[in-house]
């Protein structure tokens, strides 16, 4: 299966998160049957995202309509709605990965 270019950001940005990048269990084929609901919703909002903002603009506005973003929310971010769909992510100790109780 190909992935696009969206679908692999996406996964360079899971695996980021989880801190599981050297890990080689987490294949991007490993990645896509897991955590496939994450990656769609993640490309869809870096999508929505882009097509709205403009880099280093916080805030416009059309006529009287006006949108505010908010702090640290680029594409390719993980948002809370992504969040949801992941494991905690692994902290990594002395070489070894735990996964991090919360």
């Amino acid at each position: 299966m190909e992935l696009s270019m969206d679908q692999k950001k996406a996964i360079l940005t899971i695996k980021n998160y989880l801190n599981v990048r050297e890990n080689l269990k987490y294949s991007d084929e490993y990645m896509m049957k897991e955590f496939e609901l994450a990656i769609d919703e993640l490309v869809q909002n870096a999508s929505d995202i882009k097509s709205l903002k403009t880099i280093g603009i916080k805030s416009k506005s059309d006529g009287v309509q006006s949108v505010t973003f908010a702090d640290g929310i680029e594409a390719w971010t993980i948002t809370d709605n992504v969040r949801a769909l992941l494991p905690l992510p692994y902290v990594n100790l002395w070489g070894w990965c735990y996964e991090r109780f919360i």
